[in-house]
């Protein structure tokens, strides 16, 4: 389909759920099962790991192909990363590239980046700067880039188990493929941050971020992303990301509110 001399790419409705949804369930459920089975796994070398200082993360990338009755590739790539700057400030990141091509077409493509700096004023209090950018041509994105700051709270701060929340001021900039415009606003951003060190070698992590118009709050979207990471020895290990992102107010034609994302790869620790 075109608009104004432009590609806008769309998804054969008789594949647009397939991709998505149906055809990689089995293939999760076995993922996920053998990842909390690994749970209960303490190899040795992990246990010196746990006081790593530095810069420390993982790299996970995972690759599906078939030929025959079908045509279908498909490559996701995700990271995380996480530095101590000094005492009180922390640097973050993460990252994702997901492409889904079936019979030559083209059905799934998104890449996103995230950073943020934590800068601890107690022990209960913190202040944020964060950039993320996405792009995503079913979502009609040749960009959405998000600067912000704010402040946060540390709500649970147990050895195992943590749990912060913020809020803050961001600007939202996006351009949008099919007609080349390009829109910015100041939005209001509110989110939550969760950790659970599930045993010595799985752990479990989930972001949530709403962002809304400051001068239309019925214009928003949210980001959830949560990741389930299992190491099995020597730093390898299987990680499984859930990603959502919903759009209460998308621009282009035939554009849906909801892209979910599942990602599940082999991950290398560092």
């Amino acid at each position: 389909m075109t608009r104004e001399g432009k590609n806008i790419y769309r998804l054969p409705p008789s594949r647009e759920y397939g991709f998505r949804n149906m055809r990689y369930h089995t293939h999760l459920l076995f993922v996920l099962s053998l990842i909390l089975c690994l749970a209960g796994l303490s190899p040795a070398e992990e246990e010196a790991k746990e006081n790593k200082v530095g810069l420390s993360g993982d790299v996970s990338a995972g690759f599906s192909l078939a030929r025959g009755n079908t045509d279908t590739t498909n490559i996701s790539i995700s990271f995380s990363a996480k530095r101590k700057m000094s005492e009180k400030i922390e640097w973050l990141s993460t990252g994702f590239f997901l492409l889904g091509r079936v019979d030559g077409q083209t059905q799934a493509e998104s890449l996103g980046l995230g950073s943020r700096v934590n800068w601890q004023h107690s022990e209960r209090f913190f202040s944020y700067f964060e950039l993320q950018g996405l792009r995503d041509r079913f979502k009609n994105y040749e960009y959405r880039v998000l600067p912000s700051v704010g402040v946060g709270v540390n709500i649970l701060m147990k050895e195992k188990v943590s749990l912060s929340a913020s809020t803050g001021i961001s600007e939202v900039f996006t351009k949008y493929l099919d007609s080349g415009l390009s829109d910015s606003y100041t939005g209001l951003a509110v989110g939550n941050q969760f950790a659970w060190k599930i045993s010595k070698t799985a752990e479990l992590s989930q972001q949530l971020t709403i962002n809304s118009n400051i001068a239309k709050l019925e214009h928003y979207f949210v980001r959830f992303e949560m990741s389930l990471a299992a190491v099995i020895a020597a730093g390898w290990g299987l990680k499984l990301t859930f990603i959502d992102n919903f759009d209460n107010n998308p621009v282009g034609e035939g554009i849906k509110k909801n892209d979910i994302a599942f990602l599940a790869g082999l991950s290398k620790k560092f």
